[in-house]
């Protein structure tokens, strides 16, 4: 009979952090103002636990205050489990990809296995933004605050953005906005993930090093951010590798940028496969692609 993991009683391995948890969530500005609100009318509880166990670090969300303990996980309207190995990596001090978050085991871009939502479903994605923050100060009571990035302050930002009519193979005529920054001999394109627009890339494109060396656009794609809807009717409009990759290259070509860098995470990571395999027709001169997987990509990419 095999040795059991560590991980595989969540409590008992969290034991010195659940007590802070507590304290950390009454303190939490952004964890406060999801509990303040007319939406919570009555206590909810979730629970988070290791698949195969039964006890569970569970977790009370009320208007007053949370609420936090271990008990039979049967006691929560849904439950977060994973793998005993699973919640070891996402409570490591800097975890690695995709252990940063519980969506990202979940598996936004690659499925997990062992992960599996428990109960009502429908409650799991109504208090998701409950569950994401308690996780995440449960991380910090654990491992201490994770040291972060510091911009420098700056009275000046160097970034300019406009609009631009192209042609796309599937979406038609759009107007997209784009942004411009840099001085650089390189030019390099950053595309946004899902759902998002440019204004991710906002801390990179005002970098000074960055500046000097590249000359820096991030465009939205249409219907995202501010750029306008393609011309299909509302309900049609869909993405596909076809129209993504044709808006990439009717933006390199209305900008007349030079062999660009098509750089991209998570939904534009994956279709920088598709521009590395298709460079001359977009006109790129190499990819950067985060969380690019192949299996999700074109034919032509599993090949």
């Amino acid at each position: 009979m095999g040795s059991v993991h560590a991980w595989a009683d969540l409590p008992q391995q969290l034991q010195s952090a659940i007590p802070k948890l507590n304290t950390l969530l009454s303190k939490d500005a952004q964890y406060r103002a999801f509990a303040n609100t007319p939406e919570i009318k009555d206590p909810v509880t979730f629970a988070i636990k290791a698949a195969g166990s039964d006890n569970s670090i569970l977790i009370t969300v009320s208007s007053a205050k949370t609420l936090t303990s271990a008990g039979s996980y049967n006691k929560a309207v849904f439950t977060l489990s994973a793998l005993p190995e699973q919640w070891e990596e996402f409570f490591k001090p800097v975890p690695v990809m995709p252990y940063q978050s519980y969506w990202g085991m979940f598996g936004m871009n690659i499925k997990q296995d062992g992960i599996e939502v428990l109960g009502d479903q429908l409650a799991f994605n109504k208090y998701t933004h409950f569950w994401r923050r308690a996780l995440e100060v449960l991380h910090d009571a654990h491992c201490g605050p994770m040291k972060e990035d510091v911009e420098p302050e700056t009275d000046e930002d160097h970034i300019v953005g406009r609009y631009v009519y192209i042609t796309t193979p599937v979406w038609g005529r759009c107007k997209v906005f784009y942004e411009q920054s840099g001085e650089g001999k390189q030019d390099i394109v950053f595309l946004h993930t899902a759902g998002s627009d440019s204004r991710q890339y906002h801390g990179v494109m005002n970098s000074a090093v960055m500046r000097q060396k590249c000359n820096m656009i991030a465009f939205d794609l249409p219907g995202h951010g501010r750029s306008f809807p393609s011309e299909l009717p509302p309900g049609a409009h869909t993405n596909t590798e076809d129209a993504y990759v044709g808006a990439i290259a009717a933006m390199v070509k209305a900008l007349k940028l030079n062999k660009p860098i098509i750089c991209g995470a998570s939904m534009a990571g994956q279709v920088c496969l598709a521009v590395a395999i298709r460079a001359d027709e977009v006109g790129a001169g190499g990819t950067i692609p985060l969380q690019g997987y192949v299996y999700s990509c074109s034919s032509k990419a599993r090949s």
